[in-house]
């Protein structure tokens, strides 16, 4: 039994991983800092675009900001770059949950990144697309 439930949560926790990839140009100089075990973890606001279909075969593009977070090697990788730097990373998406003001549970989501690509490499084809 405590088998057959491993395997279902290996099997649950492979169908919710999910991997993306983000390309911009950061719009400010990365915030560094560490985490409260003394591990590097480096910010970005990463400027990128949005596209998204709004009828069949036409498509509408706008400007998104996006906070993502780096941590060990990719933090490494990334804190001295300077804003207009442009990258693609490679990152997934972690859940948060947290209590308000008024006592209320909220939601949230980080970008946290994996991977870095820089100088116009791009990332490895998901799913052979």
């Amino acid at each position: 039994m405590a088998r057959q439930a491993a395997n279902n949560f290996e099997s649950e926790r492979t169908m919710t991983t999910a991997q993306l990839y983000l390309q911009g140009r950061l719009l400010s100089n990365p915030e560094i800092s560490e985490t409260k075990k003394g591990r590097l973890m480096v910010r970005l606001l990463l400027a990128t675009q949005l596209v998204r279909e709004t009828r069949p075969g036409e498509y509408q593009t706008e400007s998104v900001t996006l906070p993502v977070l780096f941590f060990s090697q990719p933090a490494e990788q990334v804190k001295t770059l300077k804003a207009r730097d442009t990258l693609t990373v490679g990152a997934h998406l972690y859940g948060t949950k947290f209590e308000s003001a008024d006592g209320s549970v909220k939601h949230g989501v980080q970008i946290i990144a994996d991977t870095v690509f820089f100088n116009g490499t791009t990332p490895p084809p998901v799913n052979g697309c």
